[in-house]
């Protein structure tokens, strides 16, 4: 097991600036996830740890150690690529000892780790089947099989899931956590996933355009995004934003006029904002409420997805925004129907023009 340091890590190609001064620690024994839209760099950012990639700035050190300009077989790293590649000719039990064999490692210690490995990861049953007698869940399990033969100090995870069906991921995911505190490894892993992410991770971070817009617990980033981008990228189901425009402020509230002329005065720590201040109000589908007290939106229900115990009604909001409403309970609503969404303003975040977010209190 290893910690990693990246300090004023740079990636150029053909001129273009892919990643831009990061810098990040990640503690030995983590379980660290990268997340961003495409483009965003994530999986450059991998590759470049893994050495697969030469960096144009900057450093890395796994455990202490400069591993900055060293070759990806002396960084004691493995690799799972959201590809299996599996040699098609070769059982399950010579992919996964294929490393340690290509090492010319003693027969009787590759056979006591294989074992091992089959055992952690269920697949003695499998050991004599080829690549083609599994499923997608099974060979995937092969290839992570085969990065932990090699007892790394660093894993490696570059969206292993994404070829999987639903009910596969969520497997898959299972199976990932109970790995990790299983091995208690360093574990790195790219996602375009909200679910992957906010399960699986210690920590997520959230890159934009080559750079870290922020590092924190999943619960961090949900409750205390650092601005407008991870506001509106972390979350299962994207946070509703509208434009609103400060009232008043007394450094512990904020206090704003919502489509429709209603005011609504959101909690702050120590922030304030000047009278006639543009901001935006974000509030998480989950968090309006068809019913309570206090300033709410009205509106016509335009759509409405039934999800069994629950529904996603979509509300056309007075600035013609469209508001999306997580209801507990399905066929509460319908479409075409008058909705009025309530708004805690507990729940409600502000963020300034330059998109970044107010200090929340709680």
């Amino acid at each position: 097991m290893a910690s990693l340091e990246l300090r004023g890590l740079r990636k150029r190609f053909d001129g273009a600036e892919i990643i831009r001064d990061v810098d990040l620690d990640i503690a030995d024994g983590e379980f660290c996830v990268f997340v961003g839209p495409s483009g965003c760099g994530k999986s450059t950012l991998l590759r470049l740890v893994a050495g697969l990639e030469s960096v144009s700035g900057g450093s890395i050190r796994i455990g202490g150690e400069d591993m900055t300009a060293k070759a990806p077989r002396e960084r004691g790293i493995a690799m799972v690529f959201q590809s299996y590649a599996l040699y098609p000719h070769m059982t399950v039990r010579e992919n996964i000892a294929f490393g340690l064999q290509a090492k010319r490692s003693e027969r009787a210690a590759v056979e006591e780790k294989l074992q091992e490995v089959a055992r952690i990861l269920e697949l003695t049953p499998l050991l004599d089947r080829l690549p083609k007698q599994l499923s997608g869940g099974q060979r995937q399990r092969v290839a992570i099989g085969r990065a932990i033969i090699r007892a790394p100090q660093v894993f490696l995870f570059d969206e292993p899931l994404s070829n999987l069906d639903a009910s596969l991921r969520g497997q898959m995911r299972i199976e990932i956590a109970r790995l990790h505190q299983s091995l208690k490894t360093t574990m790195i892993y790219v996602t375009h996933d909200q679910v992957e992410a906010m399960t699986l991770a210690d920590r997520i971070v959230v890159l934009n355009a080559g750079r870290v817009e922020q590092v924190g617990s999943p619960l961090e980033l949900y409750r205390h995004p650092r601005n407008l981008f991870v506001a509106g990228f972390i979350g299962a189901t994207r946070m509703n934003f509208f434009a609103v425009h400060a009232e008043e402020s007394d450094g512990k509230t904020v206090t704003v006029a919502l489509p429709g002329g209603a005011s609504l005065a959101v909690p702050v720590d120590r922030a304030s904002a000047q009278p006639g201040e543009a901001l935006t109000l974000g509030i998480r589908p989950e968090h309006l409420r068809l019913e309570g007290e206090g300033p709410a939106i009205s509106g016509p229900i335009e759509v409405v997805e039934e999800l069994g115990e629950e529904q996603l009604a979509y509300l056309r909001a007075p600035d013609g925004t469209l508001l999306t409403a997580r209801i507990p309970e399905g066929g509460r609503l319908q479409r075409g129907m008058a909705g009025r969404l309530h708004l805690p303003p507990e729940a409600c975040h502000l963020f300034r023009v330059d998109g970044a977010a107010l200090p929340r209190r709680g």
